[in-house]
């Protein structure tokens, strides 16, 4: 892959690629290559500008060589990477959020009064409805103070302050379900694996081998600082397990020989072991 450096620290390296475009696809599947290279602590991919972030430990050289080795082509992405992708999702809301700046500022600015009134007034049934609605099952919550101080504005023939609350409600609705869709995402990525190959343990020999090849029974080696692929119980060795993410506990757990070791568990400074 040809790119070349825009920024560098220690530690950190900002490179730009050699290419106009960048899809969504392509953003993730570099991010995921990058993540995997060995010494890279964090990456970030820029879609937009064709931008990336490594923050690395150890060699420079092998982290420069490993991106020199990156085409899209020869690397495979779990489904579930590109699945619980929210890329696209913050485009689209980003999209949405500046059509719906643009079109308030643009009516008041280019609309006639007339013209205004009304669609403001048409605007208004929708919340005022909702609040008569939230009245006749004898409930008094938020809807009904939207649509107190709409209506009043509207009868006052107050159309901007009408059109002001409308436009502020409509942007914490888009923020909501924003916010809604995106933990939805992250929670999809934080319990995914991201894990395509695994060492499996045959006839004293070490196998890498595709994640999805592993039979019940199987013997997988996981060593220090990887995931634990599959739920199973520890065969040999000794290891620190950090398992906050689906338990909450705040330090590692101690896992021996027949506890029980569940997937999605990082392993803190522990020497290679077989599960």
């Amino acid at each position: 892959m040809k790119f070349f450096i825009r920024h560098e620290t220690r530690g950190r390296i900002r490179i730009h690629l050699d290419q106009k475009r960048m899809s969504y696809e392509q953003a993730d599947t570099l991010a995921y290559y990058l993540e995997n290279l060995n010494g890279v602590v964090t990456a970030k991919v820029y879609e937009r500008t064709c931008d990336a972030v490594v923050c690395y430990q150890g060699s420079r050289a092998e982290i420069i060589s490993g991106i020199r080795a990156f085409h899209y082509q020869d690397v495979e992405v779990p489904s579930q990477v590109l699945q619980s992708s929210g890329r696209a999702l913050n485009s689209e809301y980003q999209e949405k959020l500046i059509s719906k700046v643009i079109c308030h500022y643009g009516r008041k600015l280019f609309l006639p009064y007339p013209l205004n009134a009304i669609y403001t007034t048409a605007t208004s049934l929708k919340y005022i409805w909702k609040g008569i609605d939230t009245l006749l099952h004898r409930k008094i919550e938020v809807p009904v103070l939207d649509a107190t101080a709409i209506g009043v504005s509207v009868f006052r023939q107050d159309f901007g302050t009408a059109g002001s609350i409308m436009f502020l409600l409509g942007i914490g609705e888009l923020l909501e379900e924003w916010t809604h869709k995106k933990s939805v995402g992250d929670l999809a990525r934080t319990m995914s694996l991201n894990v395509g190959k695994v060492w499996l343990k045959k006839d004293e020999q070490e196998i890498l081998v595709e994640s999805g090849e592993i039979q019940p029974g199987d013997e997988v080696v996981v060593r220090m600082g990887t995931v634990i692929p599959f739920d199973g119980t520890v065969t040999d060795g000794e290891a620190m397990v950090n398992q906050a993410s689906l338990t909450g506990e705040s330090v590692p757990v101690c896992k021996k020989p027949d506890s029980v070791a569940m997937q999605a568990l990082l392993l803190r400074k522990a020497r290679s072991r077989s599960v």
